[in-house]
């Protein structure tokens, strides 16, 4: 017993001697370059920070994208949003564009009002960005419709 005790705090001295010699005071630690560092900063199109509005339900199921593509220095994305409900509501979609490494190059916001009881309403955005390899990523929100 009294060799794995002594064991034990050697390990533990070591351990600490070790880390000490990790640390110093007197030196910052500097930020290392990382590869999304040398992108140049997305595109933010919205007119409205997601989640604000009154009220909201996340409605992803309620729509679709039809297309997502890079054509002529664009981002064409678009597609359909289908009202489940018995009420006439109104959609807030944000699209996301990001790379491999998820890092966000674009979001757009598309308003879609007034999408009336099982009705369903299409819906656009293009995007002047040439990045390639891009995927799209939706955030949905449903409002009871104004007025």
């Amino acid at each position: 017993m009294g060799v794995r005790a002594a064991g034990a705090g050697a390990a533990l001295l070591l351990g600490v001697v070790g880390l000490s010699a990790c640390t110093n005071g007197d030196s910052e630690p500097s930020p290392s370059p990382s590869a999304s560092s040398t992108l140049t900063p997305g595109i933010t199109d919205i007119t409205d920070t997601p989640g604000s509005g009154e009220n909201l339900v996340g409605a992803l199921a309620d729509a679709t994208v039809s297309t997502c593509e890079l054509g002529d220095g664009s981002w064409t994305v678009d597609g359909t949003v289908k009202n489940p409900t018995k009420d006439s509501v109104s959609y807030r979609i944000y699209v996301s564009l990001l790379n491999e490494a998820g890092d966000t190059r674009s979001l757009s916001q598309v308003d879609v009002d007034g999408v009336g009881e099982g009705a369903e309403e299409e819906w656009a955005t293009t995007v002047d960005l040439t990045d390639e390899d891009l995927t799209c990523v939706l955030r949905v929100e449903r409002y009871a419709a104004a007025g």
